[in-house]
């Protein structure tokens, strides 16, 4: 071989040798890329999977919240349905008290007897009821409440009725002054008190 073809194919070894270098480097580089991508992928999916736990861990919390409170919700609706009826009925007990004359006219005449001592003026002008004015008897209610009180009492009946349950107004000559006795008044006084403690009484100490 000549000199010109050894120094020809040295070239040409020297170059695929190089070559040879940079394809392997190159293969290197690729192989390095591919894992590289491989384990950011692999965090990628596990930052999603974390994400969705997340995410998952928290509907659930807000659901479970959601139904406590609505169960809660519904609880108190009940237990208010339930006092309401309990108040309902109680005030029912209280009409048909009214209509025996025996339990009731005492208890009126008595009310009207505190609504003259409480009001102070000489002469009082007493409200009832329709069915009282009807019922009663007026003379004998002014006998007993003067009794009650110790002393003469002169009362005007007002001849138009009031809406209410029973009881009575009393108020002065003049309309000015109103001592309001009446059960209708009792009960929205004495309402808060009355459902706090029925429900002590149906549902314990337990946080409404």
């Amino acid at each position: 071989m000549s000199e010109t073809s050894l120094f020809t194919e040295d070239i040409l070894k020297a170059a695929r040798t190089k070559a040879q270098s940079i394809i392997d480097e190159a293969q290197k580089e690729l192989e390095r890329t591919t894992q590289e991508a491989k384990a950011g992928i692999s965090r990628e999916a596990a930052d999603v999977v974390r994400n969705a736990q997340a995410e998952a861990e928290a509907i659930k919390r807000r659901e479970t919240s959601e139904a406590r409170h609505l169960s809660k919700l519904q609880e108190q609706q009940e237990k208010n349905r339930i006092l309401l009826e309990v108040m309902d009925r109680a005030k029912k007990r209280v009409v048909d008290a009214t209509k025996n004359e025996t339990v009731y006219f005492p208890y009126l005449t008595n009310q009207i007897a505190k609504g003259i001592e409480e009001l102070g003026y000489g002469t009082a002008v007493v409200h009832v009821n329709a069915t009282d004015m009807k019922g009663m008897n007026r003379a004998n209610i002014e006998k007993d409440a003067a009794r009650q009180l110790s002393k003469p009492v002169k009362v005007e009946w007002a001849k138009e009725p009031i809406n209410a349950i029973g009881g009575a107004i009393i108020a002065s000559t003049d309309a000015k002054t109103r001592i309001v006795n009446t059960i209708d008044q009792k009960f929205d006084a004495l309402e808060a008190t009355l459902l706090i403690e029925a429900g002590k009484t149906l549902f314990g100490n337990c946080e409404s």
